[in-house]
């Protein structure tokens, strides 16, 4: 695997490529230190929100349906009639 080179002539490691392509990405690079701050966490407290309340509603979703449905047959795993 080939490394690239930076404009100052070091070689970036993997992290290193990937925050200065999520700089570049979304223009971080143009914003101050405390600017760049409030962009990320308001970003990070989205993401939460997100995985969150996505997780919630299929738990709920398998509250609701699918443990209702896994246990109507109960007891009978075989597949011969008894």
């Amino acid at each position: 695997m080939a490394r690239k080179k930076h404009t100052g002539g070091e070689e970036m490691s993997w992290i290193s490529r990937k925050l200065f392509l999520y700089n570049v990405t979304f223009g971080l690079y143009v914003l101050d230190w405390w600017e760049q701050y409030l962009f990320n966490t308001i970003l990070l407290v989205l993401l939460w929100f997100i995985c969150y309340n996505t997780s919630r509603s299929v738990w709920q979703a398998f509250d609701s349906h699918l443990k209702s449905s896994l246990q109507l047959g109960r007891g009978n795993y075989s597949m011969v009639a008894q």
